[in-house]
């Protein structure tokens, strides 16, 4: 499961970017609503899977580890271009893209596989609701680099072969964390999932909704508990 759900991850990042490179990408409207979505999901996943896991485990170690991701993916993001250009949602001038700035987009990528091997460790319907929160949020990380690199000067050859790489990391950071975590104390468990709920929080409440306030379509309103819906219906139809 970790295996697929890493490579429809792959998929969705290469699907935004392609998007872009081949229709110029979506209307901002769209990409709004999707981002609500998705930030529902996110939302979701963290407080009805992931919490209530790793709370069960040891409620401290998790605390520290969402404390955690809260503070590495603010310092991350202070140095990432993405973070201080809203581009899918608002007009941006982006003239250069340095090298910290396309590493910390792939550490980024990296983590979100490192969410869905940690997803699945307190079982499948929670590891579904967390993959597809990566997942959905892959899609607007594809558009966000294609955009970026394309708005700095990069030809399209070159903003194709970075989504793939960011694409790439996806996978990577699964295929390293799965076999770890089958043979890790509860303590450390608890630490991880802290860590995975804590990177979806931040996502959702620093990166997708404040630029979503921005935006004067109320219907993004209507669509963010629709994510919260789909966690509670996979958690119905998943027992």
């Amino acid at each position: 499961m970790v295996t697929l759900f890493s490579f429809l991850a792959v998929l969705f990042t290469l699907a935004g970017a392609g998007a872009v490179l081949r229709f110029g990408g979506f209307s901002k409207a769209f990409l709004g609503r999707a981002l609500a979505y998705a930030a529902g999901v996110l939302s979701a996943a963290a407080m009805l899977d992931i919490f209530p896991a790793g709370n069960a485990l040891d409620p401290q170690r998790l605390a520290y580890g969402a404390l955690t991701a809260l503070l590495a993916l603010f310092t991350l993001e202070t140095f990432a271009a993405h973070s201080s250009c809203s581009e899918f949602m608002e007009d941006c001038e982006v003239h250069h893209l340095g090298a910290f700035a396309l590493a910390a987009m792939g550490l980024h990528s990296l983590l979100d596989g490192f969410n869905i091997a940690v997803g699945f460790a307190p079982g499948t319907v929670a590891g579904v609701n967390v993959a597809l929160g990566v997942i959905l949020h892959k899609f607007a990380d594809g558009i966000t680099l294609v955009s970026l690199l394309l708005h700095a000067g990069y030809t399209r050859r070159q903003a194709l072969g970075y989504s793939l790489w960011l694409a790439a990391a996806t996978p990577a950071g699964a295929f390293l964390a799965a076999p770890l975590i089958k043979s890790i104390p509860p303590g450390t468990e608890a630490f991880l999932l802290g860590l995975s709920g804590g990177s979806f929080l931040y996502i959702a409440m620093a990166d997708i909704l404040p630029r979503l306030h921005k935006s004067a379509d109320r219907f993004t309103a209507a669509v963010f508990p629709l994510g919260f819906a789909t966690v509670f219906l996979i958690h119905y139809f998943g027992g």
